[in-house]
C-alpha cells in the first residue's frame, strides 16, 4: 500500500514535483494553497477545494488526500487533534497514515527534501522559543528529528494532546516556574512515557532571577524586596486562605524555585536526572523515566521536618531537624553524591541543596535541637552514632553496619566526645571505638561520652562537621 500511494503521488503533474524540489516548508505549503485556488483543477487536485465531509471512512480518502492531511499535521498551523476533528477521522487512523508516510520517507529518496522540511520543524519550534544553544544541548541526548518526540510549545499544555501512541520523549518549552501545579504536570508526563522515556524542560532559579533584577543591586532594598517576594511567592501558596489570593493574582506563573526543589520534584515524580546545563540564567534539564511517581501529597516546606533514618535493628525512623536545605532535597542525595561524592566531613560535597543560613545552623548544632523530640519518643539517645540515611548506611563498612544495628542512634556523635576530625574515616573510627566500648560497658559508656563531648564543645569550641 505504501508503494501504491507513493507511486500515485510521484506521478502527479510537474508543478507538484517542482514544489517538492524547492527548499523549506513554505514552498510545500504554497503548493497546497495554490492547488486549492487554481481555476483549472485536475481530478488529482480537486479534493483540495472545500472541506472534506466528516464521518468518512479511511477508504474514502485517496492516497494524495492522506498525504495532504499528514503534511498539514506535521508542518501546518493546526494541532493533530484539530485536524482529526476537521477531517472526521480518529487519531488512530491519522497516526497510521503518519507512520506509513514517515516510513515511506525513509525508503524513497525522491522526497528527501520534504522529509528534511518536516524533520526541521521541531528544530524551528525549539530554537524560536528557547534558543539554539538549548536545542544543541537537547540534541545530544535524543534525536530531535524523530516523530517519536512530542514538543509542547509555551502556548499549550500536555492535557490538550489526546493520543500518545509511539511517543518516547516529551519536550516542555515553557519554564517549570509557570506551571500552576508542578508535580501534577510531571506526573502526567510520567504517565504518558514508557520506561526509559525522556523528559526535557527548563526552569529559572531565584538566584538567577535576582542577578537580572536591578533592585538586587541596592544594598538595603534588596533584602526588603526578597523578603516580600519570598513571603508572597513561597509562603502564601502554602497557606490555606492566602494561596487562593496568590493563584488568583499570579495564575501560578513566575514562581520562585530553587535548583534543588525543581530537580527534587522531578525525582519524586519518577525521573532520574541525566544532565543539567545553565544557559543565560536558565537551567535546562534532561530526565529519564525510571519508575512511577511517589505521589507525595504532603511535602515538607516548613522550618521543621522529618528525615528517614536507619535506627536500631534497621528500623526506619523519622528524625526531626531544623530545615537547612531546600524543599524536596531529600530526593536528590543519590544525584548529589553521583556528581561530587563525599566531603571530608562525611556529608555530600559541594551540596547545592543547602539554604544560605544552613551552614550556620549546622555548625552550631541548632539544626539538631529538634532531635530531642526523638529522644522523648525513645527512638534516639542523647549520645550515640549519628542517625544516617539508607544511602549513607550502604557505604559504611559491613563491620560497623552490624555494630550500629545493635544500638539506638544518638544526638551527640562519638567523634565530638573523642575530639576527632569530621572526616569520614575519623568519624567511622570514632563510631567503631564507641560501639565496641558500649558492648563492654553498657551502663557507663554514654555518661562518659556525654561529659567529654560537653567539655569539648564548651572549652575547645568543638563544632559540627
Amino acid at each position: 500500500m505504501v508503494k501504491d500511494y507513493l507511486t500515485q503521488t510521484l506521478e502527479l503533474e510537474s508543478s507538484f514535483e517542482d514544489y517538492f524540489k524547492l527548499e523549506g516548508e513554505n514552498s510545500i505549503k504554497q503548493y497546497f494553497q495554490n492547488s486549492t485556488t487554481s481555476k483549472s483543477d485536475t481530478p488529482k487536485t480537486s479534493f483540495l477545494k472545500g472541506k472534506i465531509l466528516k464521518n468518512k471512512k479511511p477508504s474514502d480518502f485517496s492516497s494524495l488526500e492522506r498525504i495532504k492531511i499528514v503534511v498539514d499535521g506535521l508542518i501546518g498551523g493546526e494541532s493533530e487533534k484539530e485536524i482529526c476533528k476537521n477531517e472526521g477521522i480518529s487519531f488512530k487512523v491519522y497516526s497510521n497514515w503518519k507512520e506509513e508516510f514517515i516510513n515511506a520517507f525513509d525508503k524513497y529518496s525522491e522526497i528527501e527534501i520534504l522529509q528534511k522540511a518536516l524533520n526541521s520543524d521541531n528544530k524551528r519550534q525549539i530554537v524560536d522559543e528557547i534558543g539554539l544553544e538549548a536545542y544543541n544541548f537537547y540534541k545530544g541526548f535524543i534525536n530531535l528529528s524523530s516523530i517519536k518526540n512530542l514538543v509542547i510549545p509555551k502556548s499549550k499544555v500536555l492535557s490538550t494532546y489526546s493520543d500518545f501512541d509511539g511517543v518516547e520523549n516529551v519536550v516542555l518549552l515553557n519554564k517549570v516556574n509557570n506551571f500552576r501545579l508542578i508535580n501534577k504536570q510531571f506526573e502526567e508526563v510520567n504517565a504518558k512515557l514508557p520506561l526509559g522515556g525522556v523528559l526535557l524542560g527548563n526552569f529559572e532559579t531565584f538566584k538567577a532571577r535576582a542577578r537580572k533584577n536591578p533592585i538586587y543591586k541596592i544594598p538595603v532594598l534588596k533584602h526588603l524586596y526578597f523578603g516580600f517576594e519570598f513571603l508572597f511567592k513561597r509562603v502564601c501558596p502554602k497557606m490555606p486562605v492566602l494561596k487562593k489570593l496568590y493563584f488568583f493574582s499570579t495564575k501560578g506563573k513566575n514562581r520562585l524555585l530553587s535548583k534543588a526543589e525543581s530537580l527534587g520534584r522531578l525525582v519524586s515524580c519518577g525521573f532520574d536526572i541525566v544532565d543539567v546545563k545553565e544557559i543565560d540564567g536558565i537551567n535546562y534539564f534532561v530526565a529519564k523515566k525510571i519508575k512511577e511517581p511517589e505521589y507525595n501529597m504532603h511535602p515538607s516546606f516548613g522550618p521543621l521536618f522529618k528525615m528517614n533514618r536507619v535506627g536500631k535493628n534497621g528500623k526506619i525512623i523519622g528524625v526531626y531537624k531544623m530545615r537547612t536545605m531546600h524543599p524536596y532535597s531529600e530526593y536528590l542525595q543519590d544525584y548529589v553524591l553521583k556528581l561530587n561524592g563525599y566531603a571530608e566531613s562525611g556529608k555530600p560535597a559541594d551540596d547545592f541543596r543547602l539554604v544560605p543560613w544552613g551552614k550556620f545552623l549546622r555548625r552550631y548544632w541548632f539544626d539538631e535541637l529538634p532531635q530531642l523530640i526523638n529522644v522523648l519518643k525513645g527512638e534516639l539517645k542523647l549520645v550515640g552514632v549519628r542517625p544516617v540515611s539508607q544511602r549513607y548506611f550502604q557505604d559504611i563498612p559491613k563491620e560497623i553496619q552490624n555494630l550500629r544495628l545493635k544500638q539506638k542512634p544518638g544526638c551527640i556523635p562519638p567523634y565530638v566526645a573523642l575530639d576527632r576530625k569530621g572526616s569520614v574515616d575519623s568519624v567511622l573510627q570514632a563510631e567503631k571505638e564507641y560501639l565496641e566500648e558500649k558492648i563492654e560497658n553498657p551502663y557507663t559508656t554514654d555518661t562518659k561520652y556525654f561529659f567529654k563531648a560537653m567539655f569539648n564543645i564548651i572549652f575547645k569550641s568543638k563544632r559540627s562537621a
